[in-house]
């Protein structure tokens, strides 16, 4: 492709099928509990005071590797949490090993440890909270990472950055998201990268 093409063929060139980019895919199904979650016509999934909401369907061979968008407000400060899931079961095992970094007010901390779910984000009350998190080959039958940026209003600015490995070597095609305790309010899309 010629870089002098003018910017709208450019542009339409770069939306062709197959062209490189983030693709939206839409869920085949999601399930939730909680007061309510609705999958739209174009993939995004919208909710209201949900404790868990699985997007079932999501992973699949058309991509290796994928984002998932989440905007949300909790009923308090909650960290939200996801597991890889297939078949209809979560993946909820102690194979997942995160390490965080997070900076809230003038304090900056972190650590390391393994359990039974991934770091999604976290949330608070007042103020939304954008969650962006990459997953890494989730439908390939080979150990799963993620990386996760979060930014939240608690103490006027706070960032997270989490990363995760699963260390089982298992193809899952869905997702769940989840709080210990608590529920949240708000968004998410799941987008297949085409390189």
């Amino acid at each position: 492709m010629s870089l002098l093409l003018s910017t709208g063929a450019f542009a339409s060139s770069l939306s062709a099928a197959g062209a490189p980019g983030m693709v939206l895919v839409s869920p085949t199904s999601i399930t939730h509990s909680g007061t309510s979650a609705t999958l739209g016509a174009n993939g995004q999934v919208t909710f209201s005071a949900v404790t868990s909401l699985s997007l079932n369907g999501v992973f699949t061979a058309d991509f290796d590797n994928y984002v998932l968008s989440v905007r949300d407000v909790g009923s308090g400060n909650l960290v939200i949490r996801g597991r890889l899931r297939t078949g209809g079961s979560d993946a909820s095992g102690s194979d997942y090993t995160v390490q965080y970094l997070e900076a809230n007010n003038t304090s900056v901390f972190g650590g390391r440890y393994t359990q039974s779910d991934f770091i999604i984000g976290a949330t608070d009350s007042t103020v939304r909270s954008g969650d962006s998190v990459m997953i890494y080959g989730p439908n390939l039958a080979q150990p799963t990472a993620t990386r996760v940026v979060n930014v939240g209003g608690n103490s006027s600015a706070r960032i997270t950055d989490a990363a995760c490995t699963h260390s089982l070597s298992t193809a899952y095609d869905s997702f769940t998201i989840f709080m210990s305790s608590g529920n949240i309010t708000g968004a998410c899309a799941v987008y297949g990268i085409r390189s």
